[in-house]
C-alpha cells in the first residue's frame, strides 16, 4: 500500500512524523505497540489528524476517521490535509503529556539530573559510558544504547531493535519485536489448489522484488531512482522489459555502496531465509524446477556466489529480468502451473506444510561491527519478515 501512495501526486510520504500533517495507520497494531504508536502520534506538529485504514482507532481517538476502501485513501488524505491547513478542523490533541520523557530538573546536587559522575539522566540526556571495547580497533569509546522502531520508516514495519552504538559503529543489536508478516497476492496461495497462469505469477514476483529494490534505493539516498523503480513496478505486464535496470544500479553507485562481504551469510542462515538469499549463496533451489510447465519455457534457477549483500542485490536484479522473460513466454503459450504441491513465492518456497518463517533474529549476529549506514542498507536488503498465511486482497493487488 505504501508503494501505491508513493506514486500518487496528491500524497507526499515523509520520513518523520514531525514533517507530517496526517498519520495513516494501516491494519491492526498489536496492543503491546500501542504506546509506541502514541509516541509517533504525539510527534506530529499541530494541527494534525490520524486516518485509520481497516484499523480501529486508539481509545483516545474515538472520533478519528476510519476508512476501508483502499481506492478512497488518496482523496481522504488530501481532504484531511486541506482541512487542517485551511483551519477548517482543529486537529487531534497529542496523546502524551507535555513533559520531558526523562525529568531531570531539580535532581542531583546541582539540579543537573544526576548524582556525581554516575547515574540519572543529566540534563535529560542519557549518559554515554565506556562499557566495552570498540569492535573496530579495540579502543574503549563511550557507548549509547537506544531503541529503534517499531514504526521507523527505514526498518520493516513492526521491527523493533535495541541497539548499542559506539561512535557510528554498532556494538550490539537485540530484537524486541519482529517485523510484521508480509502479505502476498492470492495467486501464490491459489497455486497450491489449482493451476494458475504462469504469466500472472511471474509479474507479481517481479513487482515484489521491484518494491523491495525501491526501498533499498530510498535508504541509500536515491529517492528519484526509487520513484522510477516504483513506477516500473506499477506498469509491468507480460511483454515488459527493463533492459537498463542493471545499468541504473551500477551507475547510481548503489552496488558500490555495499562494502565487500557485508551481510555474509553461512549456508544455514541462507537456507533459513530461502528464496533469493538461498540462491545468492550458490544453491539452485527453486520449486519451479519441478514444474513441467516451467520446463517448457526453459526455466533454470539462477544463482550467484558470495552470499553477501552485493550477491543478493545482483540476484534480485537477475530474477526480476528472468521473471519478466518468463511472463512473456508463458503468456504467448497461455501456460498454467503444473505443480500444485509446491509454489516458489518471491520470499521462498510455499507448500501446504511450510511457508517462509520470520528470520529477524539473524540481525543480532549480522549487525554488530557495522557502521550505521551499512547496517541500514543490510536490513533493507534482507527479506527477514515471515510470510503471512492471509493473502493480499485483490483490490490492493490490482492497485499495486
Amino acid at each position: 500500500m505504501r508503494e501505491v501512495l508513493a506514486l500518487n501526486p496528491r500524497v507526499e510520504l515523509v520520513d518523520s512524523p514531525r514533517h507530517a500533517s496526517v498519520l495513516l495507520v494501516a491494519g491492526g497494531v498489536p496492543p503491546d505497540q500501542h504506546d509506541a504508536l502514541r509516541r509517533v502520534h504525539s510527534q506530529l506538529p499541530r494541527p494534525a489528524a490520524s486516518l485509520w485504514f481497516r484499523s480501529d482507532p486508539l481509545i483516545e481517538l474515538d472520533q478519528a476517521r476510519r476508512i476501508d476502501r483502499l481506492g478512497d485513501l488518496p482523496a481522504e488524505i488530501a481532504r484531511l490535509h486541506r482541512a487542517l491547513v485551511g483551519g477548517d478542523m482543529p486537529g487531534e490533541p497529542g496523546l502524551l503529556p507535555d513533559q520531558p520523557p526523562h525529568p531531570w530538573q531539580g535532581k542531583g546536587k546541582h539540579g543537573q539530573g544526576g548524582e556525581g559522575m554516575m547515574g540519572g539522566v543529566p540534563y535529560g540526556r542519557a549518559m554515554a559510558m565506556a562499557m566495552m571495547d570498540d569492535l573496530r580497533d579495540g579502543l574503549q569509546l563511550d557507548s549509547l544504547s537506544f531503541t529503534l522502531g517499531p514504526f521507523y520508516r527505514a526498518l520493516p514495519p513492526g521491527l523493533q531493535l535495541k541497539l548499542t552504538l559506539q561512535g557510528d559503529l554498532l556494538q550490539m543489536a537485540m530484537i524486541e519485536s519482529s517485523a510484521y508478516p508480509v502479505h502476498l497476492p492470492a495467486l501464490f496461495f491459489e497455486a497450491l489448489q489449482r493451476p494458475m497462469p504462469i504469466a500472472a505469477l511471474e509479474i507479481e514476483r517481479a513487482r515484489y522484488h521491484l518494491y523491495r529494490l525501491a526501498q533499498l534505493m530510498r535508504i541509500a539516498g536515491l529517492g528519484s531512482l526509487a520513484q522510477r523503480t516504483l513506477a516500473d513496478a506499477a506498469r509491468i505486464q507480460p511483454g515488459s522489459r527493463l533492459p537498463d535496470l542493471y545499468r541504473r544500479i551500477t551507475r547510481s553507485g548503489l552496488l558500490q555502496s555495499f562494502n565487500p562481504g557485508l551481510g555474509q551469510l553461512d549456508m544455514h542462515q541462507a537456507r533459513m531465509l530461502g528464496g533469493v538469499a538461498w540462491r545468492a549463496a550458490g544453491m539452485p533451489h527453486d520449486a519451479r524446477s519441478d514444474d513441467p510447465s516451467y520446463a517448457r519455457i526453459g526455466f533454470e534457477p539462477l544463482t550467484h556466489e558470495g552470499s553477501d549483500a552485493r550477491a543478493r542485490l545482483l540476484q534480485t536484479v537477475a530474477e526480476i529480468s528472468q521473471a519478466l522473460s518468463l511472463a512473456t513466454a508463458a503468456n504467448e503459450l497461455q501456460l498454467h502451473t503444473g505443480n500444485t504441491e509446491r509454489v516458489e513465492t518471491p520470499k521462498g518456497e510455499l507448500s501446504t506444510e511450510q511457508r517462509p518463517a520470520d528470520a529477524s533474529h539473524l540481525l543480532m549476529d549480522l549487525l554488530p561491527g557495522l557502521e550505521w549506514s551499512q547496517a541500514l542498507l543490510l536490513i533493507a536488503g534482507l527479506d527477514t519478515a515471515a510470510l503471512s498465511p492471509y493473502p493480499m486482497e485483490r483490490q490492493q493487488a490490482a492497485l499495486c
